[in-house]
């Protein structure tokens, strides 16, 4: 029998993985393309944005199946400063995109 419950918590943090390892290699690729200098690229709001959510992702889901108390306290923090992170890259997308 399949724990639907394990899958989609399991799977919060593998597709945040997704989300960090796409949002990478787009902007390697938009680097080799345009010439760009990769540190360039990673500094952009392109970049900043798709890994603020990996990382809420990866933290949620890892904070969601932590068994200790202190896993998912320390979990659940670095998913806090995560979504602190998406916020404001959020925002800074916003404002080079207006």
């Amino acid at each position: 029998m399949v724990d639907w419950t394990s899958l989609a918590l399991n799977g919060l943090w593998v597709l945040g993985t997704a989300v960090i390892l796409a949002a990478f290699s787009v902007s390697y690729y938009g680097a080799l393309c345009h010439g760009e200098r990769l540190r360039a690229r990673l500094a952009g709001p392109a970049f900043q944005l798709p890994l603020a959510l990996g990382l809420t992702l990866v933290s949620l889901g890892a904070a969601l199946i932590g068994p200790r108390w202190w896993e998912r306290a320390l979990w659940g923090g670095l998913c806090a400063m995560s979504v602190r992170q998406l916020w404001d890259a959020w925002r800074g997308w916003r404002a080079r995109r207006d």
